[in-house]
């Protein structure tokens, strides 16, 4: 909230709203001799080893009053950084900081933060304490939250609120030290004060294992070992089903990172439905903070003598080296654990030297991990076969109760039979039959027959058949549900008289499951340098919108000279132009395609766009991305696009896969491919916005036609089966670029193959699939066709 400056007399700062610019310092935190030992200081100055604090850092630089002493260069989790001693600072002779002194000189601004975070934490509790259930304090042994529970305990009466530390079993001994110690402290002073401890039945180590290591993308650790330890507990605590409401004060300040600054002070539903979160500190600085431990005498986490800025879990995929090299220097053995693990992962990435595998460690290539591979899974996998319109899974090694599971989709009758079983699953209004076979203990088959053409249902099977191999009662999903009616450890079980189908247990993550996202390989692109390609600025942020398009096809020999567009709008335009194939090359003339086109735009709009939409997925790697590695039925908001996009390619940036996106969303937005051809419908949920891949049946015939030459021309040949288009192998074709049912396309080849000159020649009957395009034509010969009809 307060500016600082260096008080030099003191060795101090000072906290202050009146201050010229040259004075404002960033905030410092104070420095211990732990510090100074850890780094070897030692050998280069003389300071007693006290308690008080002996200078100040701001990031990797020290001061001592108010001038660069010294600086810490480079070093990770293996290697020490480098102490670089400036030249006024050599056999430098530290005296401790009066901090009782520093305190006075900042006693009356140290007095309105105090007072101002005290209103509002009474202000709070008024508001809410009639509308919760219950008032926490998120306690985590550091020092934000030791501020919160010293202000929360000053106002609110201790029978009022409890405290909860969320124990992710990768606390630091010295955390955990912490956590007891204050609990003795205030449970001295208020006997009745309640103080928890939410946690995971599983240690960490052991999901370490089989999800992988979490990575900045994948954060499944989060999920796991943070928040759904706390839901469940907070449940524990009504003892009833459904979602109790709560007020949780936190430590959270706005300085730690860009999303927390975006935080509102009081925000509902930010982690959870029933969650309201007041950040009682959420704008001091890492000096007030400091200050008012020392102040007030509070127990602080001997973790900051060693020079961490916060204490976390001991290994993080958003830990710095610094981090890392502190916490590993203080507790080689904890990290030892961890670092196992992510070598192992290493070596079933490929790399088996040694020193390559410390180097790849080092530099903190694990955490940019964005699926399975490298992941050991112990033969756990799953293989979906579409046959016709039924769908047959092949689950390996399947670790829970696919019975169990599909009843969070729909209701389900079954019986034994012979070696199988057989039933029902009645998923919305429609009702499919289904058989469950166990070929070995290993092994085990689902079919579920006429699924086919129902992609809601097909994708809602899909996810519940993940989750029935890939469970490892990690209890994520199960905080997702509204009624209670699902729980997951030590085993699935849903009570069916509760689930009401909803969806919010699948539907949280990709795939339906948190490990199966953790584990899968993402399959697509085959190597990296067809990755890195997806990612692209060319677009300048923009869509392709719809009267942009109008625009064009009205002025199609002087759209250059006769448009309202911006530089850079042009420029995005221009790109998307050239990959329909609209526009060539350098000479920016408009294509034979163009002329075509332009005589339909006026008659059947759709139309040119479906064509449109064929020649970006051979044009352009965003589209072809899009199309060929987004399921149907699927639904993405703009970070999880930009994540699979950074993390499923080599080289694709965070600026420039946030720029991808926003082009492609924006096309979805302002354009009939997204609203009425349906492959990006837009929806917006809490000011994030999603994207909804549905595809449709109702496409002009000669459209689906276009695209069957198109992909002639890609493969070279003009033989194909029905059937290949419905693989998921096929890289292109009807159902890929528009997601046309396998009977609506049948009836569109019949069709077009007795009305349009036999373009298209089928057999469909006795079981027979094939189709055979005229050697004697191409792409572009379908489009005059459809002119000259027209």
């Amino acid at each position: 909230m307060y500016k600082v400056k260096w008080d030099k007399e003191s060795n101090g700062i000072l906290l202050t709203d009146k201050i010229n610019g040259k004075e404002e310092i960033i905030p410092p935190r104070p420095v211990f001799f732990e510090e100074l030992e850890l780094l070897g200081f030692n050998n280069y100055w003389k300071y007693p080893k006290t308690q008080s604090p002996l200078l100040w850092g701001i990031g990797r630089r020290y001061f001592y009053e108010g001038e660069l002493v010294a600086e810490a260069k480079g070093g990770n989790i293996f290697e020490a950084p480098e102490i670089v001693i400036t030249d006024t600072s050599e056999n430098l002779v530290l005296e401790p900081i009066d901090m009782e002194s520093i305190a006075s000189k900042n006693k009356e601004a140290l007095f309105t933060l105090e007072n101002e975070a005290m209103d509002f934490v009474e202000h709070s509790y008024k508001i809410y304490k009639n509308e919760v259930g219950y008032v926490i304090v998120s306690f985590s042994g550091g020092k934000d939250s030791q501020v919160v529970l010293d202000i929360v305990s000053r106002i609110i009466p201790p029978d009022d609120y409890v405290i909860i530390f969320i124990d992710t079993t990768m606390e630091l001994p010295c955390t955990y030290e912490t956590v007891e110690k204050t609990k003795k402290t205030y449970q001295k002073l208020y006997p009745n004060l309640r103080f928890y401890t939410a946690k995971h039945e599983k240690e960490a180590i052991e999901l370490w294992k089989k999800f992988g290591p979490p990575s900045m993308i994948l954060t499944w650790c989060r999920s796991v070992y943070k928040t759904s330890p706390f839901a469940r507990f907070v449940r524990g605590m009504y003892n009833e089903n459904g979602r109790p409401k709560i007020l949780v004060f936190e430590g959270v300040r706005s300085e730690e990172s860009r999303t927390r600054e975006r935080y509102a002070r009081i925000s509902s539903s930010r982690k959870h439905i029933f969650q309201i979160n007041a950040e009682v500190i959420k704008d001091w600085n890492i000096s007030e903070v400091f200050l008012y431990l020392f102040s007030r005498n509070i127990e602080m986490n001997r973790a900051y003598r060693y020079g961490l800025n916060r204490v976390g879990c001991s290994i993080c995929p958003f830990g710095s080296k610094w981090y890392e090299f502190i916490i590993n220097k203080m507790f080689p053995n904890l990290t030892n654990e961890y670092v196992h693990v992510i070598t192992d992962y290493v070596k079933l990435l490929g790399i088996k030297d040694k020193k390559n595998i410390e180097l790849y460690i080092a530099e903190g290539q694990w955490k940019k991990r964005a699926g399975g591979r490298g992941i050991d899974t112990n033969g756990v996998r799953i293989d979906f076969i579409e046959k016709e319109n039924s769908l047959e899974a092949v689950s390996m090694r399947p670790r829970e109760n696919f019975l169990e599971w599909v009843k969070t989709v729909g209701d389900i009758i079954y019986k034994n039979q012979e070696n199988r079983i057989v039933g029902e699953i009645k998923i919305g209004s429609e009702i499919f039959d289904f058989e469950m076979e166990k070929k070995n203990d290993d092994k085990v088959i689902v079919r579920v027959n006429n699924v086919g053409r129902d992609i809601i249902a097909l994708n809602k099977l899909k996810k519940t058949l993940y989750k029935a191999t890939y469970c490892v009662n990690c209890g994520t999903c199960e905080v997702k549900c509204p009624t209670g009616a699902l729980k997951v450890i030590p085993v699935v079980k849903i009570d069916e008289k509760y689930c009401m189908h909803c969806g919010d247990c699948l539907n949280f993550v990709d795939r339906g499951c948190l490990i199966a996202k953790s584990t899968i390989i993402t399959p697509g692109r085959k190597n990296m340098e067809q990755k890195s390609k997806v990612a692209t600025s060319k677009y300048q942020n923009f869509g392709m919108r719809r009267e942009w398009g109008s625009s064009f096809f009205r002025n199609l020999d002087d759209w250059f000279s006769n448009n309202n567009l911006g530089p850079r709008q042009v420029e995005g335009m221009v790109a998307w132009l050239k990959d329909a194939d609209l526009l060539e090359g350098k000479r920016k003339t408009s294509t034979e395609i163009a002329k075509m086109l332009k005589k339909m735009f006026n008659k059947d709009e759709l139309f040119v766009w479906a064509i449109i939409w064929v020649n970006l997925y051979y044009g352009s790697s965003v589209i072809r991305w899009y199309t060929s590695d987004i399921e149907f039925g699927s639904k993405h908001s703009t970070k999880e696009l930009k994540d699979i996009i950074v993390n499923t390619g080599e080289g694709a940036r965070e600026k420039t896969a946030s720029n991808t996106v926003s082009s492609l969303m924006n096309l979805f937005d302002s354009n009939p491919i997204g609203s009425e051809l349906k492959l990006g419908l837009i929806e917006k949920e809490k000011n994030v916005r999603y994207t909804r891949k549905v595809g449709m049946d109702d496409v002009h015939p000669l459209a689906v036609v276009y695209s069957l030459y198109k992909y002639s021309e890609a493969k070279k040949r003009y033989d194909f089966t029905v059937s290949e288009f419905y693989k998921d192998s096929c890289d292109g074709g009807p159902y890929k670029l528009f997601g046309i049912s396998r009977e609506k396309f049948e009836n569109v080849l019949r069709w077009v193959q007795e009305n349009k000159n036999e373009v298209v020649q089928v057999d469909l009957t006795a079981g027979l699939d094939n189709i055979r395009l005229r050697e004697d034509i191409d792409s572009k010969k379908i489009l005059s066709m459809v002119v000259e009809n027209e």
